[in-house]
């Protein structure tokens, strides 16, 4: 057992301990292995000997303070000397010891910083106040050169992390001074030892303190080539996690898609997914998958992914949406949905067969027991794809609606909306496609029934526009009797209120269609809806022309009959008109106007 009592002699005698070290090296050797023995270690009164052994760092003699600082590392692996040693008189000759030109001493200093300030705000608050900050970035970067000994880079950047966890105030300054640089370099030397990737695991969760404003191109890249060495789990998760929580700014998805992290990822899950067994491992492949998806989310970054169709990462989804494997499924159909967003690949997707894949998975999971992520994402990827009047036949060939009709018993309100907006945007230009709609009863009631439905506004707006889409695109009598039966003009009259322009137009202009086909039928609604009091509260305010000029039409309609007539002057809309043309943009069509109030106020 080391002769501890031993240590405030030899202080004391500092002259003579100048001399000769001796002694005071195999000293600190012996309290050193006893330290490391734990049928030891429990024996040493750490506190008192750490107050005791840290006396010895203002000492002057190098080896001695280097044997100070190791002895004090070992120490502190412990909590409770940490506390003791959380001043200014310790950290300061530790810190000196840092710029040492002696590679062991700096190894040892950083140790003992390291460890004194593991789970310890005091002590790391005394660092900082001591300018230790700037010190240990220094030391930091020095570590980064390729002369360096391994084992201190490891030892500095563990020192550097216990340092400033929980010092968020702290973080700004330090990307100031360059260290997501100086991490880079030090990321540059690989991962192929254990060590190497403890290390870089240190460095992961200092960036994920640090970094808030994107990463930079380097940093990407460099992760990206961390990411492709690691064969360690957690390491390959605190790459995810950082790219994840920065991928949502665009030029972040740039950097990463240029890096060719998509196909990395890609290629690992397809080698690893089947030995996806738990939960942990399930939840990184899920961020994974996410990570692909937020990536394609941008314009240019998804160009670059989908390779004109011919890309790694396109082929790579596309092989995806057959997969076993849910996750990977999902993440494919929403790629499709973000690979067509612009025509041209819509059309080449169409081309390729990407809307049958689709399609047939639709088919399979078109039931209340699918899943609704499933879903969701189908129906989105399948409305980009139709956008183009050139797909809208071809997909429809292939049999989207039947594809579609099994879903309108689906209660989960995210999906039907997209299941409308899907329809809707599928019918426009098509008026086979509208006219077979409008003619299935089940389907009209439907949406009458959700034109009604107050807990979900989008599945209220769509349904409305759904109906008026049906009765422009169909202009069929028999459809546009079905939809009268069932209820669909009162809700394109309660369509006209909405605070939207578009839909008001849209829903005008059905109303003026279905009036001129169906005008008789329609009246009892019409009259039910208090058609008058919508119109004039839409003219209220000067209205765009176009949609200015499907009411004159739709009132032109209405005047045909001597009860609308009365029901329109009784709910002020000649006065309305009037004073929608005192406006300039509208002045032009006072002769209409008096003409049409005129026929309303003959009765």
């Amino acid at each position: 057992m080391a002769d501890i009592e031993k240590l405030p002699l030899m202080l004391e005698n500092l002259e003579l301990l100048k001399e000769d070290r001796t002694d005071a090296l195999e000293l600190f050797d012996s309290i050193i292995s006893q330290l490391r023995n734990p049928d030891e270690v429990n024996k040493i009164d750490s506190v008192r000997l750490a107050k005791e052994v840290a006396a010895f760092l203002g000492c002057g003699i190098v080896d001695v303070e280097t044997k100070a600082a190791e002895t004090l590392a070992e120490l502190c692996k412990a909590e409770p000397p940490r506390t003791v040693l959380s001043n200014s008189a310790v950290f300061n000759p530790l810190i000196k010891l840092l710029s040492s030109s002696l590679e062991e001493t700096k190894n040892q200093a950083c140790r003992a910083i390291g460890n004194i300030c593991y789970e310890n705000n005091k002590a790391r608050a005394c660092v900082l106040e001591n300018y230790g900050l700037t010190e240990i970035v220094e030391f930091l970067k020095s570590c980064s050169l390729p002369d360096c000994n391994d084992t201190l880079r490891s030892n500095a950047v563990g020192c550097f992390l216990n340092v400033i966890m929980n010092q968020d105030h702290i973080y700004p300054k330090v990307v100031e001074m360059g260290i997501i640089d100086i991490l880079c370099d030090l990321l540059m030397y690989g991962v192929s030892s254990k060590p190497a990737e403890e290390r870089a695991i240190q460095i992961y969760i200092i960036l994920g303190l640090i970094t808030d404003t994107g990463l930079s191109e380097r940093l990407c890249g460099v992760t990206v080539k961390v990411l492709a060495e690691s064969t360690n789990g957690e390491l390959s998760e605190l790459c995810v996690e950082l790219l994840h929580s920065q991928a949502e700014n665009d030029q972040v998805r740039l950097h990463l898609a240029r890096a060719g992290l998509c196909e990395l990822l890609i290629d690992l899950m397809e080698k690893h997914s089947s030995l996806v067994d738990d939960e942990e491992t399930r939840n990184l492949l899920k961020m994974a998958c996410d990570l692909i998806v937020i990536i394609l989310n941008g314009d240019e970054s998804m160009e670059i992914a989908y390779g004109k169709g011919k890309g790694r990462v396109f082929e790579g989804l596309l092989n995806w949406l057959s997969s076993p494997d849910d996750d990977l499924q999902v993440t494919a159909v929403l790629a499709m949905a973000n690979f067509a967003r612009t025509d041209n690949h819509c059309i080449q997707m169409v081309s390729l067969g990407v809307s049958k894949q689709l399609l047939t998975l639709l088919s399979q999971n078109n039931t209340c027991d699918a899943k609704i992520r499933l879903q969701h994402a189908l129906l989105s990827a399948l409305r980009n794809l139709v956008i183009p009047a050139a797909n809208k036949r071809i997909v429809l060939d292939q049999g989207l609606l039947q594809a579609l009709y099994p879903m309108f018993s689906i209660p989960t309100f995210p999906v039907v909306f997209k299941l409308l907006g899907t329809l809707r945007m599928v019918i426009d230009g098509q008026p086979e496609a509208a006219s077979e709609l409008g003619s299935k009863e089940d389907i009209i009631l439907k949406l009458v029934e959700w034109c009604n439905i107050e807990d979900h506004p989008g599945v209220q707006g769509e349904a409305h526009r759904l109906l008026a889409r049906i009765v422009k695109n169909s202009r069929e009598r028999e459809v546009i009797g079905k939809l009268v039966s069932c209820g669909a003009i009162e809700c394109l009259v309660k369509m006209t209120r909405t605070v939207h322009v578009v839909m008001q137009s849209e829903a005008f202009l059905a109303l003026n269609l279905a009036t001129a086909m169906r005008g008789q039928d329609a009246e009892p609604s019409l009259l039910k809806a208090n058609v008058g009091e919508a119109i004039t509260s839409f003219l209220s305010v000067t209205p765009p022309r176009e949609v200015f000029n499907n009411i004159l039409a739709f009132v032109g309609q209405l005047a045909n009959s001597s009860e609308m007539r009365k029901h329109l002057c009784d709910a002020g809309v000649p006065k309305a008109l009037y004073s929608s043309i005192l406006s300039d943009a509208l002045s032009d069509l006072k002769d209409q106007v008096s003409r049409l109030a005129t026929m309303l106020d003959a009765g």
